[in-house]
């Protein structure tokens, strides 16, 4: 696979400590899928600024958003 982000969040090489300090990542990472509220993570997907620095971030909380959307009975 190419550079870049796959559609099944995975962290580019180094990325892991810069992740893991990111406070978006933080708020979800401590919470189980069941109880995310899916609007807030739009909402907070929506804050995020579209620059090449916040790939990142933006794959992760896509990736929260596809997996809560697929977990909700």
């Amino acid at each position: 696979m190419g550079a870049g982000y796959p559609i099944n969040f995975a962290l580019s090489p180094g990325g892991e400590t810069r992740l893991k300090q990111n406070g978006l990542y933080v708020k979800y990472a401590s919470t189980t899928f069941g109880a995310i509220d899916l609007d807030d993570v739009k909402a907070d997907l929506a804050g995020v600024m579209a620059t090449a620095q916040s790939a990142e971030i933006c794959a992760y909380l896509s990736w929260v958003i596809r997996t809560k959307v697929l977990s909700t009975p």
